[in-house]
């Protein structure tokens, strides 16, 4: 198999390194883009080539990207802030303008991890319309992660892009499996659904180095 370079954004976060860790297990390569090297030693010593950037600036995303083959963007905001005083609903929108503008061919493929708010349920609902399921005070959250598959749906030239987004059991408690399933739509067997981080991060580097789906936002749920 042919060896990649990936571009990883957010590679010192809980789903970020499991990525990195797992490309690198593949043999391919990792570029990382972090805010601060210091904080992150772990990846030089892997021998992950590091820059130093903020996600959302085309410049700083474009050195991360100058030689890359694929791209994975997991945010730094796994998980919702303490407060959303003063939070940015453009974020990642911004994030993936960044990438967009700043990778080196419109071929470069994009796996971005999405949150499990903006799925949709057999009904067409969307998981945060329902107040049982998702708290209506995180919808500045559910609203700034739809911004990602906005930006890449309404892309000219249409990118090549997949957001894979875990359950809301995503956990570093969770059992790691080796077989996982990828679907569109929220069925009841996902709402109390775990998955591991390892997981995850199995589902996006296969996206990355295998493709099977393109141009959706499909859920991780370990196989039955």
């Amino acid at each position: 198999m042919t060896e990649l370079r990936v571009a990883v954004l957010g590679a010192g976060g809980r789903a970020g390194s499991a990525v990195v860790r797992r490309i690198l297990t593949e043999g391919h390569s990792v570029t990382a883009l972090v805010r601060a090297r210091a904080r992150h030693p772990w990846l030089a010593q892997r021998g992950v080539t590091v820059v130093e950037g903020d996600a959302t600036d085309a410049a700083d995303v474009a050195r991360a990207l100058a030689d890359a083959d694929a791209v994975n963007a997991v945010t730094p905001f796994s998980a919702p802030p303490p407060s959303f005083d003063g939070f940015d609903e453009t974020f990642y929108a911004r994030v993936l303008g960044a990438i967009l503008a700043g990778r080196r061919s419109p071929d470069v493929r994009i796996v971005t991890v999405g949150l499990f708010a903006n799925l949709r349920l057999p009904d067409g609902r969307a998981v945060s319309d329902v107040v049982d399921l998702f708290p209506q005070e995180l919808l500045p959250f559910a609203r700034a992660h739809a911004g990602e598959r906005t930006v890449l749906s309404q892309a000219d030239p249409a990118p090549d892009w997949l957001i894979v987004t875990p359950p809301a059991g995503l956990s570093s408690d969770a059992a790691e499996v080796s077989a996982y399933t990828l679907t569109e739509v929220v069925g009841p067997e996902a709402l109390g659904a775990a998955l591991s981080y390892e997981t995850l991060a199995a589902a996006v580097v296969d996206e990355i180095v295998m493709p099977t789906v393109r141009q959706r936002q499909v859920l991780v749920l370990p196989a039955a």
